[in-house]
């Protein structure tokens, strides 16, 4: 069972980033399972939604789903994997290597 998340201060910083179109961002819920279920087209537009992050809001949310408070069960398979392949490019090919293994070990999906 997943448990929904509040989402704090920091998170709904970095929701109005990616989604400015928001006036009252949501209380509840994952930052990245909103973004993907709600405020993106499609995966190109999740990605340069993503790009517009400043390195430091990618490794908040990279910390994030390493500690299980972002969850990425709760996104299209797709759309963790263009997270996961922004971490890799502008963060570390460490971190996202333990990003995938979490990822890969609770879905089984495999790229």
């Amino acid at each position: 069972m997943i448990a929904v998340k509040n989402l704090n201060q920091k998170d709904i910083e970095i929701l109005k980033k990616l989604a400015p179109q928001l006036r009252e961002p949501e209380a509840s819920g994952g930052l990245l399972a909103t973004m993907s279920g709600y405020y993106i087209t499609d995966r190109e537009d999740f990605r340069a939604r993503l790009e517009s992050l400043p390195d430091e809001d990618l490794k908040y949310l990279a910390e994030r789903a390493m500690d299980g408070s972002e969850c990425l069960l709760c996104i299209a398979p797709r759309c963790a994997e263009t997270f996961l392949d922004a971490v890799d490019r502008r963060l570390s090919p460490e971190t996202a290597g333990r990003l995938r293994e979490i990822f890969e070990s609770i879905t089984g999906y495999e790229e």
